[in-house]
């Protein structure tokens, strides 16, 4: 099953004095339970083409399909729906709510879903315990190691049982062990749960969790490797 596709997109940011295009002519496929890295260079592109297949923003001509959706038609209340029940997302900076404990902020998601209070604290322990983090679940952000807290992230993420997962440079703060535990937890979700996953990364290392690998350049594909 196709989860995602770009036909020919475009992205286009404008100013007074001139114009960037960010994504030109961009397009490509992703099938449920692929695993896609994206690299290439700062401005090449993919971090606005994470956010346009996150929802998080529209392409100013082309196509993005989500399911089979086409988001250009979707209003906002839709986007974020789709964004809510479809798509997890992972960043480099976290992102976790510093006055929330890991466990709250691992419920946050659950709540905008209404999801009742007793299966929200149920499914956010058990998030926890898979990420190895049971015995941190009452403590903040900042009482947490950066490793910790992208795991925390991640179980965030997973709390809608999403079927795509957005990963923004997510070892990018890390150190070497601490990336590694994040990534053999989100190859784990890829394989065991079949969740899709995009990944944009500088870091070649990362090449090897994914099925093929994307080369982006000046806002075009360069190649796709394996």
């Amino acid at each position: 099953m196709r989860v995602v596709e770009l036909i020919d997109v475009y992205k286009i940011y404008k100013t007074e004095f001139y114009e960037v295009k960010a994504l030109d002519g961009v397009s490509m496929q992703v099938e449920e339970g692929d695993f896609v890295v994206i690299m290439g260079p700062s401005g090449s592109g993919k971090s606005t083409l994470l956010n346009l297949i996150g929802c998080l923003d529209k392409p100013t001509s082309g196509k993005v399909l989500i399911n089979g959706v086409e988001t250009i038609n979707l209003d906002d209340k839709e986007l974020t729906e789709l964004r809510r029940d479809t798509i997890g997302f992972i960043f480099q900076t976290y992102n976790l709510i510093p006055t929330l404990t890991a466990l709250e902020n691992v419920e946050l998601p659950m709540i905008f879903k209404g999801i009742s209070r007793q299966e929200r604290e149920r499914r956010a322990r058990e998030l926890l315990s898979i990420v190895g983090l049971e015995d941190a679940m009452d403590r903040k952000p900042n009482e947490l190691s950066g490793g910790q807290q992208q795991r925390v992230a991640i179980a965030r993420a997973l709390a809608n049982n999403p079927k795509i997962l957005l990963c923004d440079e997510p070892t990018g703060n890390l150190d070497t062990k601490s990336g590694e535990q994040v990534m053999n937890i989100i190859k784990e979700q890829n394989e065991e749960r079949k969740v899709t996953v995009i990944l944009v990364t500088h870091d070649p290392s990362l090449a090897k969790y994914g099925s093929f690998v994307i080369r982006l350049r000046d806002g075009k594909i360069e190649r796709v490797e394996g």
